[in-house]
């Protein structure tokens, strides 16, 4: 009979490395959460209190009602930010309770840019129809607001033959520098100009993808020029349960 080697080895410390390193990941993380937070609120609370003061020294009814607008600008904005953390907050409460039921990709109405959807309408994925068009929002809004006048978005899918279904969301726009790709998927990350975004629209996409079971990339510039454009690649399980209902 061959002898046989029995090679045991103990993975405890490695184990506990690995777990003491999510946890310090974890704590970053939320101090990134947090700095962003008192960043964010913080300037229109500043802005508000500055206001808030001069009013006392104000008399001009027409001036005085001009600060009171501004202070109302003021607190829509932050209204805005903690509206968009809640929902950020809350996707991975989600978890157990997202309904995935066959559905349609998307039917989007042209606004300020033509909007192009190539995606066959029998082709349905696996997913919570109200939170993929929740996706679809902010990634058509950010698409939107990256393209010059006349900038086109074009949305097309393909189902794969190992079960997925990938959508492929295209710009014209500005594209996102190379540099800054692996940050735009973190909260309060924005190339938008102060007051324009709150950074929470592609962490809370990545989020829902999750929740999901599905996947998140993004590819840009696709080509070179004044338009370089990006592409968002969403992948979600492929089902062949019929034609879902329209969103």
């Amino acid at each position: 009979h061959g002898n046989t080697v029995i090679m045991v080895e103990d993975i405890t410390d490695l184990e506990m490395l690995e777990e003491e390193l999510l946890h310090n990941e974890r704590l970053a993380s939320i101090g990134r959460l947090a700095a962003g937070v008192a960043h964010e609120i913080g300037n229109p609370v500043t802005g508000i209190a500055c206001l808030a003061q001069n009013l006392e020294y104000e008399s001009d009814p027409e001036e005085i009602r001009f600060m009171a607008q501004d202070i109302l600008k003021q607190t829509g904005r932050v209204t805005r930010i903690v509206e968009s953390l809640m929902n950020f907050s809350h996707t991975g409460d989600h978890a157990g309770e997202t309904k995935l039921v066959p559905s349609n990709l998307l039917d989007r109405e042209a606004k300020s840019v033509q909007f192009s959807n190539h995606c066959d309408r029998e082709l349905v994925v696996l997913a919570d129809s109200q939170r993929l068009l929740q996706v679809f929002i902010n990634l058509l809004g950010n698409a939107r607001d990256a393209c010059a006048e006349y900038g086109e978005v074009h949305v097309r899918a393909t189902a794969s033959d190992t079960g997925d279904t990938q959508i492929y969301i295209e710009d014209t726009g500005c594209g996102i520098p190379a540099e800054l790709q692996s940050q735009i998927f973190e909260p309060f990350f924005t190339t938008k100009d102060p007051g324009q975004g709150t950074g929470l629209g592609l962490a809370l996409v990545f989020s829902i993808m999750e929740d999901m079971n599905g996947k998140v990339q993004i590819t840009s510039p696709l080509s070179s020029g004044e338009n370089p454009g990006t592409r968002v690649t969403l992948n979600l399980p492929h089902t062949n349960y019929g034609l879902a209902f329209e969103m």
